[in-house]
């Protein structure tokens, strides 16, 4: 199974809400492939990196589309509406709660680092 990955302060210096948004595709991304990792491990079939890339970039921008924002030029609030969104999303689709836990706890960190 692959180690979760922390952010690192390099990566919060200076963040951009485009950045910020980056961070969120990446972090959901993470989020699914760990859940699909270990659902293989029962199942024993994953989604290719780029089938689940596509499905983890548009699930973002639904979040986004719901929430009435733009993807292309995200806010901070509407950053916060689209994670809060893809969270309960990941839950209702059977993420582990600790999968979700350690990714909103690395988005906290997004969303202290990223100006009002």
């Amino acid at each position: 199974m692959a180690q979760r990955q922390e952010l690192s302060n390099e990566e919060l210096e200076n963040l951009t809400p485009l950045g910020a948004r980056d961070i969120v595709v990446r972090c959901f991304y993470n989020a699914q492939r760990e859940t699909f990792e270990r659902a293989a491990q029962r199942m024993g079939a994953t989604p290719s990196d780029d089938e689940l890339r596509k499905t983890v970039e548009g699930a973002v921008r639904l979040a986004f589309r719901a929430a009435k924002a733009d993807f292309e030029n995200p806010t901070r609030a509407s950053l916060m509406e689209a994670v809060q969104s893809l969270a309960s999303k990941a839950a209702a689709m059977g993420t582990p709660p600790d999968i979700i836990e350690h990714h909103r706890t690395q988005l906290g960190k997004v969303f202290a680092a990223l100006a009002d």
